[in-house]
């Protein structure tokens, strides 16, 4: 139900309203005094959140970047919201969506988890280049043209999180449409934002084509390892790990998924519309809190056994295909100079390149292949700045993901012969 909490919230206020009826008048005083001054409280809070929203510093940023796009483009920087955003397009196009993470959803009680979008939409995701990027989402809810899926053999079969989505920027520009370009042959995206490695093996079992050449698993050094985390502790996605037969079949549940996932995108637009009446960023920093204390608790472990795990089982499901499988790690620590969004990663590269060499599977090494001997990396990001790629940047990346299988293609057609 969709506003279950509000009618619980209202049924709470009728029945303390009823019990004030047989309470003396100076209960009923103090009640009136506590109750006021905590939702005074509260929305003098919601107010002060929302003007320190955004810190000193994000906003130089951000005006510095919207500087750089007028001087640039001679446009002005959109900006609205993601949900603004949504609500103008689906004036247009009413099957219009937003990116929204999967582990959001509640389907069926929680009983299934979906891996991806809402199908065959206008996807708006977000905006770092001064526009916000909109994809068309296949049959499945990736980012990729629907028509791509009627081949019956596939070069190359994209994994990965926002990275490897293409957050920011339309496609083509995003690194398996690129590839695709490039090579001229049929190349799937399944990729997601807020993807971790678990999740990515899910969407090998789920989705994989048979015939496929190429497993392509991107692995972003600044957030993978936390996501891994969590997706440990999620009682759906642990079964991918602990149970080679199980399968949601999300195949056939894509309808069930699009009518949650549109329910949920709208509630959350509602959320911003009003969000000052319901108290949203006073919710959320309260999330926030409860959610790192849980973290805390767990002493985010990045758990390197169970990263191996899914390696393991990823490269045996390769084998299984017939399909070669490379892994790509894309730096965020390497390059702190020019990139400050990760405060974790390069003390753990040299673990996880162990772990990806021990299995023998294919290694390619972002930092070295684009941006070690680049004399300006930022040229890579927006405007020079902190976040995703930005299309130079995206296309550099897939151009250099190419080159690395051709050429190991190339090496091992040298050795059969």
């Amino acid at each position: 139900m969709y506003y279950f909490e509000y009618y619980i919230l209202c049924i709470i206020l009728i029945i303390l309203s009823i019990c004030t009826f047989y309470i003396n008048k100076e209960i009923k005083e103090y009640l009136g005094i506590v109750i006021l001054s905590v939702v005074f409280s509260a929305y003098s809070f919601e107010y002060y959140l929302g003007k320190t929203l955004l810190s000193k510093e994000k906003l130089r940023i951000l005006k510095i970047k919207k500087e750089k796009y007028k001087n640039k483009t001679h446009k002005k920087w959109d900006e609205r919201n993601l949900y603004q955003v949504y609500r103008d397009l689906i004036k247009i196009d009413p099957t219009a969506v937003t990116f929204f993470r999967p582990t959001e959803l509640n389907i069926n009680s929680k009983k299934i988890h979906t891996l991806s979008g809402v199908s065959n939409s206008s996807t708006v995701f977000c905006n770092e280049n001064g526009y916000y990027s909109i994809a068309n989402s296949d049959r499945y809810g990736f980012n990729n043209p629907d028509d791509e899926w009627n081949s019956n053999e596939f070069e190359f079969v994209f994994l990965g999180d926002s990275f490897t989505y293409g957050a920011c920027v339309n496609r083509p520009n995003d690194i398996p449409s690129v590839v695709r370009d490039i090579s001229n042959k049929p190349t799937l995206n399944l990729a997601y934002g807020g993807n971790g490695p678990l999740i990515e093996y899910a969407v090998l079992r789920e989705y994989l084509p048979k015939k496929t050449k190429n497993i392509i698993f991107m692995y972003y050094e600044g957030n993978d390892l936390l996501n891994l985390n969590k997706e440990l502790n999620n009682e759906i996605l642990i079964k991918y790990l602990n149970d080679k037969k199980f399968n949601q079949n999300l195949k056939s549940l894509q309808n069930e998924i699009d009518d949650e996932a549109r329910k949920h995108i709208l509630s959350k637009s509602e959320g911003f519309k009003y969000g000052f009446y319901k108290l949203r960023l006073l919710r959320i920093k309260l999330k926030m809190i409860i959610d790192s204390n849980k973290d805390k608790k767990d002493n985010v472990k990045y758990r390197f056994d169970e990263l191996e795990k899914i390696l393991s089982l990823t490269k045996k499901l390769s084998i299984e295909n017939q399909s070669n499988l490379y892994f790509v790690y894309l730096s965020a620590e390497k390059y702190m100079k020019y990139n400050k969004n990760s405060k974790e990663g390069l003390k753990y590269f040299e673990k996880v390149k162990s772990i990806v060499e021990k299995l023998e599977i294919n290694f390619i090494d972002i930092h070295k292949e684009v941006f070690e001997d680049k004399k300006d990396p930022l040229e890579l990001f927006p405007f020079g700045m902190n976040g995703h790629y930005n299309v130079k940047g995206y296309r550099e990346v897939a151009e250099a993901i190419y080159k690395h299988i051709i050429l190991k293609e190339f090496e091992l057609d040298t050795i059969k012969n």
